[in-house]
């Protein structure tokens, strides 16, 4: 650890919109690795610890703050002589990993106090917004260890995290065969906000007219919501959470399920093959929030009509871009995320899901899903470039609306590739 801390040089890194668009919560991962050969030394406290640390030295962001001047300028401060350090803790349990499989790893079954940041990005009791919290369990008897790894999205997107994840099961790997000199041989990252203009071309399209609107229509709530601290917006965002009592679902979608979707919607939905499975899985998302609304609200479906307020479901469909722009083969470490905007009618919502229903919903999304290429990426980053306090928007204009929706439209990093040495996680 004292390497790390000598290590980190003071600079500034300058955040943009993409980042802060997203800054309002966390990104929790959490990893389970069984000890299938019952060994002594599994996953061993020390080292685990030690790689952490060294792989924290190539990302030094981590040791910084996020600090704002004026209305939307927000950089991550990095002090050399006053460094935010990494939450990092591990602990014992007395649940057993058989246990967690048995139950299919339900969050039910999980042990008490895993996740140690809450959903929303907030200071800690320092006063301190730490940018990665990492808590090793150790669980009964030795029988495994689940890694939880959260990071700020003002830091980085979900494929960026998954890369600091890889980076300390490589550098574990290293370390555990004593191959010190090669780390230092390893790739370096970059965490520079101008790569993303740099790899935009010269072409424009235009930003369709709702995602337009909801990121230049002025509002006092949202400038005053980009106006006050990060500590502030925060703690106000995770009094809301608790305040409305939120519940987080997981959900596991086989293969199989998809595929005999697949099959009903063949005769309603042209090309259905080639349609991929984040687009099946918003059209009947969407779908069923909506009926939820519904059913919460002790309404029915009356036939075609929607009976509830504005009768409109406005939805983020948030896309990944790295290979958009060219730069997946770039160690970039930042937010690559860039929403549409749209807004559903709730009669076709809330109208029973069936096949041909399911597919009248798809064909609206058409649109979105496939018509994102570099032009109208930067189109949206010259948008939100030109309106440093725009990050705000979205969430209070959807906090008008009593039902709403984001959904990350883009393929998850291959998170069985953490592999620490002794097997890819089992979950």
């Amino acid at each position: 650890m004292d390497e790390y801390v000598k290590s980190i040089e003071s600079q500034v890194i300058p955040l943009n919109v993409i980042d802060t668009q997203g800054s309002f919560s966390n990104i929790p991962f959490v990893f389970f690795y069984e000890n299938v050969d019952a060994a002594d030394e599994f996953m061993p406290s020390v080292l685990l610890q030690n790689s952490f640390f060294r792989t924290m030295q190539e990302f030094p962001v981590f040791a910084g703050r996020v600090k704002s001047k004026g209305i939307g300028n927000v950089s991550i401060v990095v002090d050399a002589n006053n460094i935010n350090m990494p939450d990092y803790v591990e602990d014992n349990s007395s649940v057993h990993f058989d246990s967690l499989k048995a139950a299919k790893y339900q969050w039910s079954s999980w042990p008490e106090g895993v996740a140690t940041a809450g959903p929303m990005t907030r200071a800690n009791s320092d006063g301190d917004i730490k940018l990665i919290n990492v808590h090793v369990v150790r669980l009964l008897r030795n029988s495994g260890v689940m890694i939880y790894l959260s990071i700020p999205h003002y830091v980085l997107d979900g494929e960026a995290h998954m890369e600091v994840m890889r980076r300390w099961c490589t550098v574990y790997q290293l370390m555990a065969t004593n191959q010190f000199d090669a780390i230092n041989e390893l790739p370096a990252y970059t965490f520079d906000r101008n790569v993303l203009h740099q790899n935009l071309p010269d072409e424009r399209k235009p930003v369709d007219e709702t995602t337009y609107r909801t990121f230049t229509e002025y509002s006092y709530l949202s400038e005053w919501f980009a106006w006050i601290s990060p500590e502030w917006r925060g703690y106000i965002l995770s009094k809301i959470v608790a305040w409305q009592q939120a519940e987080a679902h997981l959900f596991h979608v086989s293969n199989a399920s998809v595929e005999s979707l697949r099959a009903a919607l063949r005769e309603h939905a042209h090309g259905i093959d080639s349609i991929s499975v984040n687009e099946l899985l918003l059209s009947l998302a969407t779908k069923t929030l909506a009926q939820s609304q519904m059913q919460s609200e002790g309404r029915s479906f009356d036939g075609g009509v929607a009976s509830s307020g504005d009768g409109k479901l406005p939805v983020a469909v948030i896309f990944e871009t790295r290979k958009h722009l060219g730069i997946e083969r770039q160690d970039y470490i930042g937010n690559v995320l860039i929403p549409k905007i749209v807004i559903q009618p709730l009669d076709e919502l809330e109208a029973p899901t069936t096949a041909e229903s399911l597919a009248r919903t798809m064909s609206t999304f058409k649109d979105t899903v496939q018509n994102l290429d570099a032009p109208l990426i930067g189109s949206h980053i010259d948008m939100v470039t030109s309106r440093p306090s725009c990050f705000t928007r979205p969430i209070t204009r959807f906090s008008r609306s009593k039902t709403a929706m984001s959904f990350v439209y883009d393929i998850m990093p291959d998170m069985y590739k953490a592999d620490f040495g002794n097997g890819r996680p089992e979950w």
